[in-house]
């Protein structure tokens, strides 16, 4: 058993014995165990009685069940912590009103305390599949690019980095669906790169020229619009535009 996971154990040992704390819902990794490894954090979602919220909120001690060595309150709902082992853990305490508005994937149950409402932890609200529209995938994308590059010619290599190695490489990212074969892998519904190089195999290649750094955008805009040109037909004028400044970088 890997340390994230067993740190949910114990904190089951914890958290038992509260009157208080209703259920511990596992997600992530801490769902979906066939894929967790030494590199998983603790995901998970405490169900509380109403009006004890904020006290478990402010005081952590029934998390401490190893020394917390750092935390801080990230959101309204939840904290991110380190244990002194290295372990990181993100959490989100909600009520049993709250919870029914909550957006989550389903998840595992750790702990609930006898006679909870399990329909309480069905998800409501779970994102739809995604839909990619090519049309707007790759002129979004060649519009991005050129305006990194446009950055990039004014010095401006971070914003330029942005607009290309991010915005544009997203959007080509969702693309990837209509030219790649797709290994079975579990879907992040909310992160489409998450395990995107086991998901498209043959992206792997194009992946690593994508990205090239911060000092290199001018090869990694050339790799996308490599790209945009071997499996779609990008609109010719943003093209010739894209490659002049390429040629002038």
């Amino acid at each position: 058993m890997v340390l994230a996971q067993a740190r949910m154990y114990d904190l089951v040992e914890s958290i038992k014995k509260d009157p208080n704390i209703l259920c511990l819902l596992g997600l992530g990794s801490m769902s979906e165990t066939n894929r967790l490894d030494n590199f998983s954090d603790m995901d998970f979602f405490l169900i509380v009685k109403e009006g004890t919220k904020e006290t478990y909120l402010s005081d952590l001690s029934w998390l401490a069940v190893k020394t917390i060595v750092f935390s801080f309150k990230n959101s309204d709902d939840g904290h991110k912590v380190m244990f002194e082992d290295g372990v990181f853990a993100e959490f989100a305490i909600f009520t049993e009103l709250e919870i029914q508005q909550a957006r989550f994937s389903k998840g595992l149950v750790y702990y609930k305390k006898d006679g909870f409402n399990e329909d309480l932890i069905r998800p409501r609200f779970e994102p739809k599949k995604r839909i990619i529209n090519v049309d707007y995938h790759v002129n979004e994308a060649l519009s991005n690019i050129l305006i990194g590059l446009k950055r990039a010619k004014r010095g401006e290599l971070s914003s330029a980095t942005t607009f290309i190695q991010s915005y544009a490489y997203e959007l080509v990212l969702g693309l990837f669906t209509k030219v790649f074969k797709e290994s079975v892998v579990q879907i992040d519904p909310y992160v489409l790169e998450r395990r995107i190089e086991n998901r498209f195999i043959e992206s792997n290649d194009w992946i690593a020229n994508m990205r090239q750094g911060y000092l290199r955008n001018k090869e990694s805009a050339q790799t996308i619009l490599k790209f945009l040109m071997k499996y779609f037909n990008p609109n010719h004028a943003m093209v010739d535009e894209i490659e002049k400044l390429i040629k002038s970088l």
